[in-house]
């Protein structure tokens, strides 16, 4: 019996994954529950299990296609047996003929001829998209968004002509090759009215080849991963998109080490960036425009405070989200972390905790360094980067006498959109998150 392996729902808000490589070859058998082929989706890398034992009859999907949720990838024979081809029975005397089947017949009739042979029609095209709201998924919406489109203006090759992310892709591909012709019309005469001069065809236009660096003995070509070419992508579309602004404070941080040590003392073991999470989420709540995203040329504050927080892994870099992070005590953030530390370089984060957050935190880690300018995740409009903790002097005012103290001290680098805020309200954010974090009270 045959049996289809399908594209699994890898979280609510996917819709489609490319399929990375194939694991298994056509032929080969497999157990129940065995890796079949690599999909990578816009949140997070999987492995599809087999569904059943059994041998792999076809595999539908090549490496590198989109495919949607529930599309057939492969089929697996799980009855070898089963399926082959009965033997044939030996040929029977036909009686009205006198022979066997397929030789000449003593009896014959005039030969019934055959009915003309219609060729099939080609499938019809796929319906236009009803009148009204459009249906788009998740990663079309944050693209159209991001690029400010009008999805109505796209025409839609998906089921019930749904605009995919192919549509936008090649749209915004069609626009910009556009705005370059345009751009070399008006400083010189083109390749494309020399042929139109000519009466030649222009060529289709394809993407420019991109020759190879020179390289020397013991150089390694490393292809980018599907997760390293989609952080590639959302990084250059941030830096194209949000016109950032990046701030600094200087944080005293001696009041956070004390709380440390003395939870050290009962057991507890803290680090620094907890401490940064908890002042962010109350500032957070203070300064509303800072939790926010862009939608076109809307802005949404969320109602929810769900920080994004960086974590590094062998694969690249992960986002998993902090749900409700205002609402959450000290010990329940750091336990949050922990947990999202652990299953992020295990590979056990799902795509729906990858997906949400309404601001972004990252930390460098203890090989850090004293600052950096972090770039914002779209389409959030703020992240807040930690520096390395550094023990400096520093002077303190002590009964209206300057004094030099020597503090653990840290800087802090925000940077925010500055479409959406003005430099009073990104100012005033880091100012409190400072603040928080000097008075070392975090009940």
């Amino acid at each position: 019996m045959l049996i289809d392996v399908v594209m699994p729902q890898l979280g609510e808000s996917v819709v489609e994954g490319v399929v990375v490589k194939w694991l298994v070859e056509v032929g080969e058998l497999v157990a129940k529950d065995q890796p079949l082929l690599e999909i990578s989706t816009d949140k997070v890398d999987a492995e599809i299990p087999s569904p059943s034992a059994g041998r792999v009859a076809q595999i539908l999907v090549k490496p590198g296609e989109t495919v949607p949720i529930q599309a057939v990838l492969a089929k697996l024979e799980t009855d070898p047996a089963a399926s082959r081809p009965a033997p044939e029975a030996p040929p029977k005397w036909d009686e009205e003929t006198e022979g066997f089947p397929g030789h000449m017949a003593r009896k014959t009739e005039p030969p019934i001829p055959a009915p003309p042979r219609v060729e099939p029609s080609a499938p019809p095209p796929p319906p236009p998209p009803a009148a009204g709201r459009i249906r788009i998924t998740p990663v079309v919406g944050r693209m159209a968004a991001e690029h400010g489109l009008d999805l109505s203006m796209i025409p839609g090759t998906g089921i019930d002509g749904r605009v995919t992310r192919k549509d936008v892709e090649g749209y915004l591909a069609s626009e910009a090759l556009a705005k370059e012709t345009t751009s070399s019309a008006l400083g010189s005469e083109t390749p494309a009215k020399k042929l139109k001069t000519t009466g030649a065809k222009a060529a289709p236009s394809r993407a420019p080849i991109v020759s190879p660096p020179p390289l020397a003995e013991g150089d390694q070509v490393v292809p980018w991963t599907p997760t390293r070419k989609r952080i590639a992508e959302h990084m250059v579309r941030s830096k194209h998109t949000s016109p950032h602004v990046h701030i600094f404070a200087e944080v005293d941080m001696h009041r956070v080490a004390a709380v440390r040590a003395k939870a050290k003392k009962e057991g507890v073991n803290l680090t620094w960036l907890p401490f940064v999470i908890h002042a962010a989420a109350k500032a957070l709540r203070e300064t509303p425009i800072m939790n926010a995203t862009v939608w076109g040329e809307s802005t949404v504050l969320k109602k929810d405070i769900h920080i994004a927080v960086a974590v590094d892994t062998e694969k690249g870099l992960l986002v998993p989200v902090l749900r409700n992070a205002d609402r959450m005590s000290l010990k329940e953030i750091s336990a949050a972390m922990d947990d999202f530390g652990a299953r992020a370089k295990s590979g056990k984060i799902s795509p729906d905790e990858l997906s949400g957050g309404t601001f972004s935190i990252t930390n460098p880690g203890i090989k850090g360094n004293l600052f950096g300018t972090p770039i914002i995740n779209q389409p959030q409009v703020g992240i807040l980067r930690l520096g390395q903790i550094v023990k400096r002097p520093v002077v303190i005012d002590v009964d209206g006498e300057d004094s030099v103290v020597v503090r653990p001290m840290m800087y802090l680098c925000c940077a925010y959109d500055h479409r959406v805020i003005d430099g009073v309200a990104g100012n005033g954010f880091l100012y409190r998150v400072r603040e928080i974090l000097e008075a070392g009270d975090f009940s």
